[in-house]
């Protein structure tokens, strides 16, 4: 089979992201992969992302013919965790799977590179949440995770930290970490309530099911029904997050007239000091808790106790933790497994919360609803804003208000009929409009409004678009408990939501339809193999550092050998520039040249500025004493005519120290820069002036980009020096040498020439020696016998 360009081209990216989408097992012929469905995944909204772990996903392969293959279950046992930044946009030609795996994350502590996750994969659960991080709680277990991965212990539980907030924590970093829950909190529970309240730091998980042993919980167990969750759970866990690091779970019990229940939908309302918790549907005996998709007890569920539960709402007033109920009219009857968000009015005037989807619990294979409901508050009225057609409908799924305005509905899955298997209609992402009533066919970031009103919900509640809701009270009731009519007349301080929205445009646009991602070689990621993935990193690394260490070793090794190769040079012009002066100078200059050739190290320590530039270690020499002695009648003689004329008459030499010989009066002020030697003056070497022209540049680690030159060894910074040189004694002179009569000396040559006197050829100190011209460091020449 031919495979096109665009097929090719898609191909190629998946081998170079491995396993964006579809984790593993692709086809042979198959190119791209998108979510069919994606049931009871756990969410939760951070900002401006929402992250998703968990749940069932079915996978949707695109094959290089253009048709569809088989829809596949493969799991996610790498532990992954997809997310939807609200910052990205997509239409209904967009394949969204693309942006969700975009940036997804391994549940591993330490991150990805640490490799699979222990953490085994859960069904349902809740995602526990405030502005800054997550709690990964409850669920039951699946299956196909727990072959792999070691069954975590009763009070496990595990946190991803993406900001810190509260006293500064110096250490902090954020990512995935690995706690415990307080005495009397056990994440043996699922298909409970999770509500998150990021203003107050607060998040609760309203009753579920546990299993009759009251221990670990497992996902269609047939052997072993034990570990089904069956059991309606009277709980509702909180956690304070308040105190980041030192965050609190408490075990509250339900009161008697609080029903428990399986997978309401429980949403938080500013109303009163800290809020309220309103709960909304939920089922008793649903079909999943069998084990065989029936329900046990299909009548008890259907006709006395499930519909009541969207009749009669419970309410739970958070500062005072304490439960209300408030009857109502009308609504859609027993439901679950749907979603649910809230929209103020811009004067608080109303509060209206969202329902869509779900189905009753009982029946998996009849028509999901596609309808959204509108429970307002304080009037406690419902209203049937959009109907929906049985094609669009779906359960299991989550959503989110991106702005104001809208509702973004994540994941869900479709009735189960017969053997065969039906995608979402419309993908795993859709966008409700809340102000209109009607979905769209795509998001933009740049897209938003203020929430308004719809006009069938006006006609409940009075008003307009904007607010200014004339029914204040539940109709025609009235209030259950005047308790709860105090608590609504209490207005939330809404300086304590923070708002993170309008979003920037993401930078690059998300991929395009048909080039999501591609399957990786399953050579080289086996979907059942663990052990490779292990391995090849302990065989690898160990590698990688023993050949990066050999080839700094020989780098370090050809580097000195350069170095005392150029050193070796710079020595061997000295001593040629030395002789030379010396026969220039006379016989009276003979004795110190012998004298300098044989003088030692002395025993203090270097120049601070020749340490300070140093890019070596010195070479050691041996400290003995080899000052040559005079033997006696020594006294020379000249020959005849062998003394040299006199120069420049009348002109005589005032005597000066050695270093104002070699360097002038001015030191190196008289250079253009105290790191070049122009042409012609007398340097160390032949290869001294050529490495000045090579100067090496180094990054300092302090000054971020700015760099400056490392100033080579052959040429220090005598700034110190001549500054400390104007205190030392003169050069000490032998009595043999003050009762000779001054020789004349040869003026230098322009070559020999350096600032505003004369120097010898060797002017500048050769880097193997302590000394210049034979003075020791302090300034004198050793004394003659």
């Amino acid at each position: 089979m031919k495979i096109s360009s665009k097929a090719q081209l898609a191909i190629c990216i998946g081998f170079a992201s491995y396993s964006n989408a579809q984790f593993s097992n692709w086809l042979s012929d198959q190119i791209n992969t998108s979510i069919c469905t994606w049931s009871q995944p756990r969410a939760a909204l951070i900002r401006d992302t929402v992250y998703l772990d968990g749940g069932d996903i079915w996978w949707n392969s695109g094959l290089a013919s253009g048709k569809f293959g088989p829809v596949l279950d493969q799991g996610n046992f790498q532990g992954y965790v997809l997310s939807y930044n609200f910052s990205e946009s997509f239409s209904k030609d967009t394949n969204v799977t693309g942006i969700l795996v975009n940036k997804r994350m391994s549940k591993a502590i330490g991150g990805e590179q640490s490799g699979i996750s222990s953490e085994p994969g859960y069904d349902d659960g809740g995602m526990l949440a405030n502005d800054a991080e997550f709690f990964l709680y409850g669920g039951a277990v699946t299956a196909n995770t727990l072959a792999s991965n070691p069954e975590p212990a009763a009070n496990a539980v595990l946190a991803y930290r993406r900001y810190a907030y509260g006293p500064e924590k110096p250490l902090w970093q954020s990512g995935f970490n690995s706690g415990h829950l307080d005495d009397g909190v056990t994440r043996y529970i699922a298909y409970g309530g999770p509500v998150n309240a990021p203003s107050e730091n607060k998040a609760w998980y309203f009753s579920g099911l546990t299993s009759p042993s009251r221990g670990p919980i497992s996902v269609l167990t047939y052997e072993n029904k034990t570990t089904l969750a069956m059991i309606p759970s009277n709980t509702l866990i909180e956690l304070d997050m308040t105190n980041q690091l030192f965050e609190k779970w408490t075990n509250i019990t339900l009161p008697d007239n609080i029903k428990p229940r399986a997978n309401p939908e429980v949403v938080w309302v500013p109303v009163g000091k800290q809020g309220i918790l309103v709960v909304l549907g939920g089922v008793v005996y649903p079909d999943w808790a069998s084990g065989d998709l029936e329900s046990a007890n299909e009548t008890e569920s259907k006709k006395l106790k499930s519909p009541e539960f969207m009749r009669t709402i419970d309410i739970y007033d958070v500062a005072n933790k304490k439960w209300y109920q408030q009857p109502t009219e009308g609504g859609p009857g027993a439901r679950t497994r749907g979603c649910a968000v809230v929209a103020p009015a811009s004067d608080k005037s109303s509060f209206n919360i969202y329902y869509y989807g779900g189905y009753d619990g009982i029946h998996p294979k009849n028509d999901f609803s596609d309808e959204v409901w509108v429970l307002s508050l304080p009037s406690f009225s419902w209203t049937l804003l959009n109907k929906g057609v049985p094609v669009h409908g779906r359960s299991g799924h989550k959503c989110f208000k991106p702005y104001p305005d809208q509702m973004m509905v994540f994941g869900g899955y479709t009735p189960t009929i017969g053997s065969s298997f039906t995608c979402l209609d419309q993908g795993p992402v859709v966008v409700f409009n809340l102000t209109t009533g009607e979905w769209l066919d795509g998001y933009s970031p740049t897209k938003y409004g203020n929430y308004g009103v719809h006009e069938k919900i006006i006609a409940a509640v009075g008003g307009t678009a904007s607010g200014g809701a004339t029914v204040s009270s539940p109709v025609p009731s009235g209030w259950a408990s005047k308790e709860l009519g105090a608590v609504f007349s209490v207005a939330y301080d809404t300086k304590k939501v923070k708002q993170y929205w309008p979003y920037d445009s993401a930078s690059s646009p998300p991929p395009p339809p048909g080039a999501t991602t591609s399957p990786p070689e399953q050579a080289v990621f086996p979907h059942d193999s663990h052990l490779l993935q292990i391995i090849l990193p302990a065989v690898l690394v160990p590698i990688i550092i023993s050949v990066g260490l050999g080839i700094a070793l020989w780098y370090c090794c050809a580097r000195r050998k350069k170095s005392s190769a150029a050193s070796s040079t710079d020595s061997t012009a000295d001593e040629s520039g030395l002789n030379i002066m010396t026969w220039a100078r006379g016989p009276g200059a003979a004795k110190r040249s012998m004298m300098i050739q044989s003088l030692q190290k002395p025993e203090t320590g270097t120049s601070p500025d020749l340490e300070e530039n140093s890019t070596f270690e010195p070479i050691a020499t041996d400290k003995t004493d080899t000052t040559p002695h005079e033997m006696e009648d020594t006294q020379v003689s000249e020959l005849c005519d062998t003394s040299s004329p006199a120069e420049l008459h009348d002109t005589g030499f005032t005597p000066m120290s050695t270093f104002q010989k070699q360097f002038g009066p001015y030191g190196f002020e008289t250079t253009t820069s105290q790191y070049n030697i122009q042409p012609g003056l007398g340097s160390p070497g032949a290869d001294s002036h050529t490495h000045d022209g090579e100067r090496e540049w180094t990054e300092s680690p302090l000054l971020g980009t700015w760099s400056q030159p490392r100033p080579r060894l052959e040429i220090p910074n005598f700034s110190s020096v001549s500054e400390s040189s104007k205190n030392q004694d003169p050069p000490m002179v032998s009595p043999e040498e003050r009762s000779r009569p001054d020789i004349p000396i040869s003026p230098t040559s322009t070559s020999e020439r350096f600032g505003g006197d004369y120097i010898s050829a060797t002017a500048v100190m050769s880097p193997l020696d302590r000394t210049m011209s034979g003075e020791s460091e302090d300034g004198r020449f050793p004394s003659e016998c």
